[in-house]
């Protein structure tokens, strides 16, 4: 609903923006997003999540709250995964709709766009590239494996194309902020949790230069496999079920053998391969097993899944200084 007084939206949007050293010009980036939320939101904030910014460039951040009200600055301890860091600037937003920002790929007014979309009904928007993801083949193979095991095995369908845009309600992102979890995986958990979901198509940015690493897709991949499933669990048990029946057969094999023939040697290379096998097969339910108990062990003490070292603020937080209810 526009304000008659303002011409703006009567809504209070929060925006999140997670910065890091890959991030060309952060300071120019917040203002234009400020600039863009500013005349179309009687209330809003800018959240930015400093995730290992380098400290030389903090001073040009603490410049620009002086001069632009309205946005709050979280400068986590160290870098921490991309998702924490936007659970953190989630965490600590209090609009009634929330929107996060990819620097760098995300041009700034889709927030105008997915606001309006959860403002007629939807609870969550999740941005969907019409550019192909960058990064090699190797590693857009895996990532296109890693879907569809998400899709059959998880039954979480999660787009090709997805990208970190997001806008939740509320009340979706007070869901969100209720999961106990110390690893949680956005895209993952917008579709986990039920609520009306609708996808935004909109052209991203280059962002070849970010450095895209296939062995950090791929742990983040088993993490989040781990974290939501025991279906790689269920496997090696299956596995396991199918070696001890081998392994039964092959001892009855070895009797019979020792029952009707007497020039009978130890075979070195049955024994071997069967050996060889048999310690494949328990490497990989250890290697299994070590994940989940490493989840299990993550789970259980209970640690903050990040650390904030330092909170900055404009020297004017509210825009609409009569609004009073701002979270619930």
């Amino acid at each position: 609903m526009r304000s008659p007084v303002e011409g703006k939206v009567d809504a209070f949007v929060s925006v999140i923006a997670v910065l890091d050293d890959e991030v060309r010009d952060p300071v120019a980036f917040l203002a234009s997003l400020h600039e863009v939320v500013q005349a179309n939101y009687t209330n809003y904030e800018v959240v930015a999540v400093l995730n290992g910014l380098s400290a030389e460039r903090i001073p040009q951040i603490r410049a620009l709250l002086s001069t632009l009200p309205c946005i709050r600055v979280l400068r986590l301890s160290r870098s921490f995964g991309v998702d924490t860091a936007i659970f953190a600037g989630l965490e600590s937003a209090i609009g009634d709709y929330v929107v996060n920002l990819t620097p760098e790929i995300d041009p700034v007014t889709v927030v105008v766009d997915l606001v309006t979309l959860a403002m007629q009904g939807n609870d969550v928007i999740q941005g969907i590239s019409t550019t192909r993801v960058a990064g090699s083949w190797p590693r857009r193979a895996v990532r296109h494996y890693f879907l569809a095991y998400n899709r059959r095995y998880l039954h979480v369908e999660i787009p090709e194309q997805e990208t970190y845009l997001v806008c939740l309600t509320r009340r979706a992102m007070n869901s969100l902020a209720n999961a106990s979890r110390s690893q949680r995986y956005l895209r993952h958990l917008i579709r986990h949790i039920g609520y009306r979901l609708t996808d935004y198509t909109y052209a991203t940015a280059d962002a070849s230069h970010r450095a895209r690493s296939i062995r950090n897709d791929v742990i983040k991949g088993a993490e989040m496999i781990t974290s939501y499933s025991s279906h790689p669990l269920r496997f090696v048990t299956f596995i396991g079920v199918l070696a001890g029946l081998a392994n039964l057969l092959y001892a009855v094999y070895v009797v019979g053998l020792r029952l009707f023939r007497s020039d009978i040697a130890a075979g070195w290379t049955t024994t071997s391969l069967q050996l060889s096998a048999m310690f494949f097969v328990f490497s990989l339910i250890l290697a299994v097993q070590a994940e989940y108990i490493g989840r299990v062990l993550a789970e259980t003490r209970k640690e903050p899944a990040y650390f904030i070292m330092e909170e900055l603020e404009s020297d004017t937080l509210i825009a609409d200084l009569d609004r009073r209810n701002l979270s619930s």
